[in-house]
């Protein structure tokens, strides 16, 4: 039976989701801890889940944007992507900051930092895969040769 290779969105998909079940569990096995530090939990699972929903149509759009022959659509969708989390970060902001009765600042400077960490694992796999990158030799179809121009 052959192994089925991964795709660098299924490997970029798997990243993000380990890295959420992770955080979920540590924020359930240290539940109490943060509680008595005074984070509300509740609202860094609410959190996280709302990052990870939005991180993954996000790798989604770098991927669907990893056409070589088409740089600017790579641009635009990774744009896209930027824009998509900024501005849906900032609605959930907003609703939370409307409907919550006390505002917990340890919760949302938490939720800073897993934005961070999912911003930067995405960005990872797009530059990790990106076609504005130099091909390197062995990538490149045709076999470099030692035949260079000088002025």
């Amino acid at each position: 039976m052959k192994k089925q290779e991964r795709t660098p969105l299924k490997r970029a998909l798997l990243t993000l989701t380990l890295f959420f079940i992770i955080t979920n569990g540590l924020l359930i096995v240290f539940n109490t801890r943060l509680e008595d530090k005074g984070v509300d939990t509740d609202v860094v699972i609410i959190g996280n889940l709302f990052l990870y929903i939005v991180s993954a149509l996000s790798i989604w759009m770098y991927a669907k944007a990893g056409n070589p022959q088409r740089p600017h659509g790579m641009v635009r969708n990774v744009y896209g992507g930027f824009m998509l989390k900024f501005f849906a970060l900032i609605v959930a902001a907003m609703v939370y900051f409307y409907f919550a009765k006390e505002i917990n600042k340890p919760a949302i400077f938490i939720c800073m930092g897993l934005y961070l960490v999912y911003n930067f694992t995405g960005v990872f796999q797009v530059i990790k895969k990106s076609p504005l990158q130099p091909a390197k030799d062995h990538d490149h179809p045709v076999k470099q040769t030692g035949h260079h121009h000088h002025k």
